[in-house]
């Protein structure tokens, strides 16, 4: 059984067409249900943020800790001044 060259070659390239339409929509409303589930968890995360900040949170005490954490790094950071910011390296030279 011997098909006309051409009449295959149209066929194969209007299934070809075919598939990759089908290959875009699949990739396309992947694409769409992630962007909703993206929208979907900020605005879950937004609504956490409403309940947490509706009710009044305690203000930590500063000095509850046992270790000063400030001066800690302060003492560390004399020691390596690599490890300064910029700022901090122009603070301590004028003092």
């Amino acid at each position: 059984m011997n098909t006309n060259p051409a009449i295959a070659g149209s066929i194969l390239s209007k299934f070809g067409m075919i598939v990759a339409t089908a290959l875009g929509a699949v990739y396309a409303t992947d694409r769409i249900i992630k962007v909703a589930n993206r929208k979907e968890l900020s605005e879950n995360g937004r609504e956490q943020l409403k309940v947490y900040n509706a009710s009044v949170q305690m203000k930590q005490d500063p000095l509850d800790t046992i270790l000063d954490r400030t001066h800690l790094m302060e003492m560390a950071k004399a020691k390596k001044p690599w490890n300064m910011t910029l700022a901090e390296k122009e603070r301590t030279r004028h003092h």
